[in-house]
C-alpha cells in the first residue's frame, strides 16, 4: 500500500493542470513575500528598485522551466540529468547577466531561483520550509542589526601634496585618535600633484572626529580629508 509524505512531490508522471496552476501560484506568492522581506531588510542602507519585481517573476519562471524541463525528461532516464543541467544554467545566467555588486542581492536572487525550482518540481513542503528559514533569518539579521557596521570602523583618505613627505607623518595621530589603524593604499591624483593615502581606522571615540580631522588638516596643509563609515567588515591590524 502506497503512502503520501509531506515531503513527496504533488507532481505525478500525468500532466495536471491544477497542479500546475497551483505551484505557479505558490511561486508567484512566494516571491512577493521574498520582495517583501527584501525592502524591509534594505530599508536603511536601499536598494535596486527593479529587483523587487525580479523577485516577485523569477521564482514563476524558474517554476515553469523546470515543468516543461521535466515533461520533456518524463519517461526518459535522463530525467534527472535534464533537471540538473537546467538548474545549473539557470544560475548560470543570473550570475554572469546579473548587474547586482550587492551579494545580500545576489542571495536573495538565488534564493528565490531555489524556490521556484522546489515549486516546479512540486515539493510545496520543502519549499514552503525553505521560504520559512529564509524570512526567519533575514528578520533576525535585520532586528539584531547584526549586518549593520561598525560606526567606529571608517575609512579615511589623505589628501598630500607631492614634496610633502607622508612616511610616518601621521601615525602619532592615528595612535592617538584611533584603536587600531592600517594604511589601505597610497595613490597620485589630480595628475600627479597630489597623493591620496588611504587608511583603515577603528576609532576610539565618535566625538573627536572633528578633532581628529582638523589635527590632520595641520599636517597636510590643509588639503581634502575624508572620514567615512565602512560598509563591509575588514580585519584591521596595525
Amino acid at each position: 500500500m502506497l503512502t503520501y509524505s509531506i515531503l513527496d512531490s504533488i507532481i505525478t508522471n500525468d500532466f495536471n493542470w491544477k497542479v500546475t496552476l497551483l505551484c505557479l501560484f505558490i511561486s508567484a506568492i512566494y516571491g512577493l513575500v521574498l520582495a517583501f522581506i527584501y525592502k524591509l531588510f534594505k530599508r536603511k542602507s536601499g536598494f535596486s528598485i527593479d529587483l523587487p519585481l525580479s523577485l516577485i517573476i523569477m521564482p514563476v519562471i524558474v517554476s515553469i522551466i523546470v515543468m516543461v524541463s521535466r515533461i520533456i525528461g518524463m519517461n526518459s532516464t535522463q530525467d534527472r540529468t535534464t533537471l540538473a543541467f537546467t538548474f545549473a544554467g539557470i544560475l548560470a545566467i543570473t550570475r554572469f547577466r546579473s548587474t547586482q555588486k550587492d551579494a545580500s542581492d545576489l542571495i536573495f536572487v538565488s534564493s528565490s531561483i531555489v524556490l521556484g525550482f522546489l515549486n516546479g518540481l512540486g515539493f510545496l513542503f520543502i519549499s514552503f520550509m525553505t521560504l520559512f528559514l529564509i524570512v526567519l533569518i533575514t528578520i533576525i539579521v535585520y532586528l539584531t542589526g547584526f549586518d549593520t557596521p561598525s560606526q567606529k570602523e571608517m575609512s579615511l583618505k589623505i589628501i598630500v601634496p607631492e614634496d610633502l613627505n607622508y612616511d610616518n607623518l601621521f601615525d602619532d595621530l592615528l595612535d592617538k585618535y584611533c584603536h587600531r589603524w592600517n594604511m589601505k593604499s597610497i595613490k597620485t591624483t589630480s595628475f600627479g600633484t597630489m597623493f591620496e593615502l588611504s587608511y583603515i581606522v577603528i576609532l576610539k571615540d565618535l566625538k573627536t572626529q572633528k578633532q581628529f580631522i582638523d589635527d590632520l588638516r595641520v599636517r597636510n596643509g590643509n588639503l581634502n580629508i575624508s572620514l567615512s563609515v565602512r560598509k563591509f567588515n575588514t580585519v584591521v591590524e596595525k
